[in-house]
């Protein structure tokens, strides 16, 4: 079967032209992770051969999500994860019933896979999932996969336990398993008694349906390591392990080792990333009160959320203006199948974000 997959034209937004004077469009921070290259000078990681990848990382991850080492599979990046989810979940002519809005190719893979997609609004500011209208499009449609992120990309917005646990019950009511990129969770972690914790739980810890897909690229900006993970159920997992082993059967294992000492130190590196965050994105609220013609639904500590505008006038071409007169790039609304809208990332340093934000100024005045 030909996977018919459109353009993936938020990539090729960032990547095809040149890095602009303020680029407030990449999604992960950049921590300084000391010594993390020590982990990996093991000359044997070079010929690793098992294709489950690290066994310490996957224990490790066993323990993190409180799961069976069974139902941990490592992956080449939480994209992968996601592939091999709609793969091992769907078959040609299944529902699939998406949050909306969604990074796309969440939507785009189980179009592409021949199944009939359709679409539940996270409406602002809250970006909650209203339950009665999941109810009611669950009895209407039948899905066969329910798939949700936490956080959500692009508002940055988090559903927390409660939350969750309200979706996970109505969710069982029809036996409905349910994906969720959970790549941009650990955003919301806080430091007590010198350990980080997490705001909320995973949707693992919750539901035994779910099935889970994260990395260590956006909050631990590692995504040069290429390793990213799948927890599920074991039905689910081991199709999952079989398709893999069928089209990319490795992983990256000094990737691997060197994500294991990352999750190891996180406790020791990421609390000051997430006050430099919390800095920027006071910044950016600050900014937004200050207008009249935009709407700013603080993000829940991620390094993104979504900035809404009143003019008339479309994303993209919002977003080409930016760019071409005033050095500013952000991603559209509609590349998240939202629009009057443009994805702002606080992930960059204060200053470059600041004088970013001077610029988005001047440009709304123009409209």
């Amino acid at each position: 079967m030909f996977l018919d997959l459109p353009k993936f034209r938020h990539v090729e937004y960032i990547v095809n032209k040149p890095a602009p004077r303020f680029d407030l469009a990449w999604s992960n921070i950049l921590p300084n992770w000391p010594g993390v290259m020590d982990a990996v000078k093991d000359p044997l990681l070079v010929s690793a051969g098992d294709p489950l990848g690290d066994r310490a990382l996957r224990e490790h991850l066993a323990s993190m999500y409180d799961v069976d080492l069974s139902r941990i599979l490592l992956t080449n990046g939480c994209s992968e994860a996601n592939f091999l989810t709609y793969l091992s979940a769907l078959e040609d002519g299944d529902t699939v019933l998406t949050e909306k809005p969604i990074f796309s190719p969440l939507i785009e893979i189980p179009r592409s896979l021949g199944c009939d997609v359709h679409t539940i609004k996270r409406r602002p500011d809250n970006y909650k999932i209203d339950l009665r209208e999941l109810r009611e499009k669950i009895e209407t449609l039948s899905p066969d996969l329910f798939v949700m992120q936490n956080m959500n990309n692009p508002s940055g917005k988090a559903l927390f336990g409660p939350d969750l646990k309200d979706i996970a019950k109505v969710l069982s009511e029809f036996d409905l398993p349910v994906l969720v990129d959970e790549v941009y969770r650990d955003f919301a972690m806080s430091l007590e008694d010198g350990k980080l914790v997490n705001a909320f739980p995973s949707m693992a810890e919750i539901y035994d349906k779910a099935i889970i897909t994260s990395s260590v690229t956006k909050v631990y900006g590692a995504g040069g390591l290429v390793t990213g993970w799948m927890v599920g159920p074991k039905r689910i997992m081991n199709r999952a392990r079989r398709l893999k082993i069928y089209s990319v059967p490795m992983v990256n294992h000094m990737g691997n080792r060197a994500a294991l000492d990352i999750l190891r130190k996180r406790d020791q590196v990421l609390p000051e990333e997430f006050m430099k965050l919390r800095e920027k994105l006071n910044l950016v609220s600050t900014w937004a009160k200050g207008r009249k013609d935009v709407h700013w639904s603080e993000p829940d500590g991620c390094a993104v959320g979504l900035l809404r505008y009143d003019h008339d006038i479309n994303s993209i071409e919002a977003c080409d203006r930016l760019y071409k007169d005033h050095e500013v790039r952000v991603v559209p609304g509609e590349f998240f199948h939202m629009e009057r809208g443009f994805r702002l990332s606080v992930a960059g340093d204060y200053e470059t974000l600041k004088k970013g934000l001077e610029q988005i100024d001047t440009f709304l005045d123009k409209l």
